[in-house]
């Protein structure tokens, strides 16, 4: 399946997604993808925003980033 169609889709349920692993960065240890949602998918990035956060906390990704999503079952 497409990164884009599933991260769609785990927007739409509204899941938590346990952690997001993406290509190192200059930054060891960031993004700190854990506990996040998705906020907004775009052609070329997605917004995630940390469960525990206010809405303060947004953290845009680029999906030829993204090597790997772990999330937890959802019904589509």
């Amino acid at each position: 399946m497409p990164l884009q169609l599933l991260l769609l889709q785990i927007q739409a349920a509204g899941v938590t997604i346990n952690e997001v692993f993406t290509l190192p960065t200059n930054v060891p240890g960031e993004p700190d993808l854990t506990g996040v949602r998705v906020l907004e998918v775009t052609g070329e990035t997605v917004t995630f925003v940390r469960v525990d956060s206010l809405g303060g906390n947004r953290i845009i990704v680029p999906l030829d980033k993204i090597v790997a999503i772990d999330y937890p079952p959802f019904v589509q």
